[in-house]
């Protein structure tokens, strides 16, 4: 394992620790908060009016956390029980929070909503100064492109192409055509083209007439030049 990659585990573990202590902590306020919240509401309600609005706050969240998570099947079905149960608490002592303590309650109910985890984890966290950012590792595997599964450019590079008569060149030619409009990636069609040049190089040294003929006729890149090759042979002769 290279120096790079020791250094950055190690620097995970060692950030880890101060968050997870921060998240404690925070949670702790959060508990005793919403405690003291509920206390303040039975006093200002009484048991029954803070057990009705816990009630009514609990399905209106259940029905908002439903419609947000319920299409992902039964693995959600805890979220949105935990979602439920948070709004039904945490609600009825924000408000009895305010309600007793005013303005100061305003200010613990927002200090404890802007650091709750759900919020800052939307922003990005920036380091602090001398900290050199996270670094990406790269895969030791270069990632290799997809071989098509038919017969490609490949096979006929891999025969002599001096091996083959003019039809089946010219088959060849067709051919590669095909390949090249079923190509599945850009490397493969550089490789398919890099092919027909070579049929297009084999055609020109046997029979440069032929080829020229072919070409002045409006060649097309799926057409046969194999009469035109022909022809210029029988000339020839």
């Amino acid at each position: 394992m290279s120096e790079t990659t020791r250094s950055s585990g190690a620097g995970g573990r060692e950030s880890g620790a101060p968050r997870s202590k921060g998240q404690s902590v925070r949670t702790c306020c959060i508990y005793l908060a919403a405690t003291v919240g509920l206390i303040c509401a039975v006093a200002s309600w009484g048991v029954g009016g803070t057990i009705i609005s816990a009630v009514v706050v609990g399905m209106s969240t259940a029905v908002v956390a439903s419609s947000m998570w319920g299409a992902d099947g039964k693995s959600e079905v805890p979220r949105i029980l935990r979602v439920t149960f948070a709004g039904a608490l945490i609600t009825p002592a924000a408000v009895g929070l305010i309600a007793v303590f005013k303005f100061a309650g305003v200010l613990v109910v927002v200090a404890l909503a802007v650091t709750t985890p759900a919020l800052t984890a939307r922003f990005p966290r920036r380091h602090a100064k001398g900290d050199p950012p996270a670094r990406h590792l790269e895969p030791a595997t270069p990632a290799v492109p997809p071989t098509p599964s038919t017969d490609g450019p490949a096979d006929d590079a891999a025969r002599e192409l001096g091996s083959l008569d003019d039809q089946a060149l010219c088959l060849a030619w067709r051919r590669s055509f095909r390949l090249l409009e079923t190509a599945p990636s850009a490397a493969i069609r550089l490789s398919i083209v890099d092919q027909r040049q070579k049929y297009l190089d084999e055609l020109q040294r046997r029979s440069p007439e032929g080829l020229t003929a072919w070409l002045a006729s409006g060649a097309r890149a799926s057409g046969n030049p194999f009469p035109y090759v022909e022809d210029a042979r029988r000339r020839a002769s």
